[in-house]
């Protein structure tokens, strides 16, 4: 989360995560929407991922879900509601994961000893804030194009280490439909989208989402972004 290796901060935090780990396979159910806790102190929980990716979302009484975020290595989430334990959303594992399950007060109690940790957690949910409003202005005002280069450049340049580069391929462990899910989208929508996108010479996608950036400046233009500015909003600096 932006620590310097080797502080004590960083020492604290390694042995907090270290005996709360956890591992879950893909598609596992980690927290249910509406889920209690048995803590009984109103802390909740704080969910840090290792490895693997993680997806929030939520669902209508009809059954239609919508992924609220994508969580990566190194992002944390507590989804537990203002009224209480109660969690706010599902929280499901996308690929086999392995995560830190910390109780609040255990949390809390590191943050006092250690305010720079806190620090360092406020801009991880600044960054998380970015991205999630800037796809959700999509979402609700762009187009089915807009909304999907939008989303793979976020998870590109969340991904990767080389962020958005002509010719280099990265994977999305997401089906269409989970894709379509994340933008708001049909599995339909989502397939003539990429499709017209790879016809125009923009990108291509083979074997399950894997994504190869041809023309940048198509992409970047039909997402709305600046490379460097959306960088700088999304992920959390040191």
């Amino acid at each position: 989360i932006g620590l310097w290796e080797g502080s004590d901060a960083y020492t604290a935090f390694c042995r907090l995560i270290d005996g709360h780990r956890m591992e879950r396979r893909a598609g596992a159910i980690i927290r249910l929407e509406g889920e209690g806790e048995d803590t009984g102190n109103g802390d909740g929980t704080v969910y840090f991922v290792l490895s693997g990716w993680l997806i929030a979302s939520k669902s209508t009484l009809e059954g239609h879900r919508q992924i609220i975020d994508v969580m990566l290595p190194g992002d944390s989430l507590d989804p537990g509601a203002a009224g209480g334990d109660m969690s706010a959303i599902e929280v499901q594992a996308l690929t086999d994961t392995t995560l830190a399950v910390i109780e609040g007060s255990d949390w809390t109690r590191l943050l006092l000893r250690h305010p720079e940790i806190g620090r360092a957690a406020n801009r991880a949910g600044k960054a998380a804030i970015w991205r999630m409003s800037e796809r959700m202005l999509r979402l609700g005002k762009g187009s089915a194009e807009s909304i999907i280069a939008f989303t793979l450049c976020e998870l590109c340049m969340r991904s990767t280490d080389h962020g958005l580069v002509a010719g280099r391929k990265f994977h999305i462990p997401m089906t269409q439909q989970q894709l379509g899910d994340l933008c708001g989208l049909s599995a339909v929508h989502v397939c003539r989208t990429l499709r017209r996108l790879e016809r125009n010479g923009v990108i291509s996608v083979t074997d399950h989402m894997d994504v190869v950036f041809h023309d940048l400046d198509a992409l970047t233009e039909i997402a709305e972004i600046d490379p460097e500015t959306l960088r700088q909003e999304i992920i959390p600096a040191a």
